[in-house]
């Protein structure tokens, strides 16, 4: 199987718009709840990460997130780890932050720690609150090696709970790339209210967090936000490979935006076309017929094979 670089990915993306026209201008953006947060966010997010590397003009940062708005995304995700996104987006939001459902996330297990990183993405995103902020990959028994200390007085997961009390943040949640079963205690804590996890039609062979984190997540009425939606290797011992060739893209969004109780699908975002194929693709969605179904899960059967553990152990 052919990997997805960034080059394909420009190449589909600048196809789809074409088709699409600019900014995929035909339809509204379609809006979820997010789960029993109150709010109500675009069906398609946007992912940072790209927009922190090295060599990401701001200027180009600039552009999308302008562009985004307008064309009615309003959940932006970021995170400390993501170089110089938070930095950028600060810039960026200026002017824009009430338009905006703005995430970012915590690295630390202890309440002190993860305190002082949002604090840190605070200053760096020029703003007084987040309106969510995650616990990052509790699937890593390197970052978080005890779930105990994590969940304890003294852990981040408490940290967020008191500033959520201030109105620091407004909301608490967690993501998951490994280990699925790893985010169920943090769920069952009650403490938070959504969570982001690696979702397609590929690694759900293999991770299944439609199957356990996303279930859990329904059952207590959370919100629901898929990433690597496109594949794309990440977390303890992952190997690069695993990114869905550029003419598997319509069907890895239609993948995810099927998920039962999906609020918010996210796609990294580094050019123009990134943003137009995106919209393109969540304006235009259909829900899968059964035999469509049927054929996806056969094929992603066997690329999981393929693919493996990518993104580092299941239990």
């Amino acid at each position: 199987m052919n990997e997805l670089t960034r080059r394909d990915l420009g190449k589909a993306a600048g196809g789809m718009a074409l088709a699409a026209g600019p900014l995929a201008a035909a339809g509204e953006m379609p809006r979820r709840a997010l789960g029993k947060t109150g709010a109500t966010v675009s069906l398609l997010g946007i992912g940072s990460a790209p927009m922190g590397e090295a060599g990401m003009p701001q200027q180009e940062v600039d552009r999308i997130l302008a562009a985004a708005i307008e064309a009615g995304i309003n959940y932006i995700d970021t995170a400390p780890i993501y170089e110089l996104a938070e930095v950028r987006l600060g810039k960026a939001l200026k002017g824009r932050r009430d338009k905006v459902f703005l995430v970012s996330k915590v690295e630390a297990t202890s309440k002190q720690d993860a305190q002082w990183q949002v604090r840190d993405s605070l200053r760096k995103l020029q703003t007084e609150y987040l309106d969510a902020v995650h616990i990052h990959n509790v699937g890593r028994t390197d970052r978080f090696p005890s779930m105990d200390v994590l969940l304890g007085p003294d852990g981040a997961l408490e940290g967020l709970k008191e500033f959520k009390k201030k109105g620091i943040i407004r909301h608490v949640g967690l993501t998951c790339h490994l280990r699925p079963r790893r985010a169920l205690p943090v769920i069952e804590s009650g403490a938070i209210e959504l969570v982001m996890c690696a979702a397609n039609f590929v690694d759900v062979h293999t991770y299944d967090f439609e199957g356990t984190v996303f279930e859990a997540a329904r059952k207590r009425g959370l919100g629901i936000v898929a990433m690597k939606v496109l594949g794309g290797a990440t977390g303890e011992g992952a190997r690069q490979k695993g990114r869905l060739a550029p003419d598997h893209y319509t069907t890895a969004m239609r993948y995810a935006l099927s998920i039962p109780g999906l609020s918010v699908a996210i796609l990294g975002m580094r050019r123009m076309s990134d943003l137009d194929a995106g919209l393109g693709a969540v304006r235009s969605f259909k829900p899968f017929e059964p035999g469509e179904l049927t054929q996806l899960k056969t094929s992603g059967r066997l690329m999981a094979r393929e693919w493996g553990e990518l993104r580092g152990p299941v239990a």
